[in-house]
């Protein structure tokens, strides 16, 4: 049986390609699934999509549409979360600062550079009137990296979804200044290099089957929310607000318009240098 390789961040985004594979939903298409976590974000999956290592990527989409702009062979298949992401604006719970404005000038910790992390610094920073320098940048690998360099005041700064964080905040080691939005659906399933050109019909039908587990999960709230509050030790009040939240698609689709808009959007920013069509995308 044929192995597909899937990988994402270890957040409750991700529960639909879990349950699904864990109940080996794909066999009928031949097909058998594996989920691999990533701790370093979309830029560690776009690296490992590169690679070969894995064969999809739930991808932050802004972090999949600057990666391709600026060279990624990679491409976009479908988009995975409709909703758009609520980022945390954390800083050490130690940290003398209470608000956002107080922070011009600081360190942000990111996961790597072309993370969500990353581009979303530049987006805060826009919102805030503030010029970034490269020295502004510590690369830390992930919430577990952010967890020891803002204590010890390497970077003050960390930007991550806020229900994912919220145990951190509740045990003193985060405080949560502020949240920032994306203004567009915040994952898009990202596919290796010439997969979409070989097999886009089999990639077709196993999004299919995983977003049937989206519904299903959508539609169970309270079987959900302990699903989530037992994985990823979120307060049950926590999971119920993320759940209300989070919008999964009812079938696969790519928004030209909306990925226009978040190239023009980067663009602006100065994260890429030259726009191209959405098309190029998937």
């Amino acid at each position: 049986m044929r192995v597909l390789r899937v990988g994402g961040v270890n957040e409750p985004f991700n529960l639909p390609w879990l349950r699904s594979f864990e109940e080996n939903a794909f066999a009928p298409l031949g097909v058998e699934v594996t989920f691999s976590d990533y701790a370093g974000g979309t830029g560690a999956l776009v690296d490992a999509l590169e690679a070969g290592i894995i064969d999809l990527g739930t991808v932050l989409t802004e972090g999949g549409v600057t990666a391709i702009v600026e060279g990624s062979r990679i491409r976009l298949h479908s988009a995975f979360v409709a909703s758009p992401l609520r980022w945390g604006i954390h800083i050490s719970a130690k940290a003398d600062q209470k608000r956002v404005v107080e922070l011009k000038g600081k360190k942000f910790a990111i996961s790597r550079f072309g993370s969500g992390s990353e581009l979303m610094a530049h987006e805060l920073a826009n919102q805030q009137d503030w010029k970034l320098k490269l020295s502004q940048f510590v690369v830390v690998g992930g919430v577990d990296g952010a967890v020891q360099a803002l204590p010890k005041r390497k970077a003050h700064i960390f930007l991550w979804e806020r229900f994912v964080t919220a145990p951190l905040v509740k045990q003193g080691i985060f405080k949560r200044v502020g949240e920032i939005t994306t203004p567009w659906p915040s994952f898009y399933t990202a596919a290796r290099p010439g997969l979409l050109d070989t097999d886009r019909a089999l990639i077709d039908g196993v999004v299919e089957i995983m977003l049937g587990y989206a519904a299903e999960l959508a539609a169970d709230p309270e079987s959900t929310i302990d699903l989530i509050v037992d994985r990823y030790g979120m307060s049950k009040r926590d999971a119920r607000a993320w759940l209300n939240d989070v919008e999964w698609p009812s079938s696969s689709y790519v928004d030209s318009d909306v990925l226009t808009s978040v190239i023009a959007r980067m663009a602006e920013l100065g994260r890429i240098d030259e726009p191209i069509p959405a098309t190029d995308l998937f």
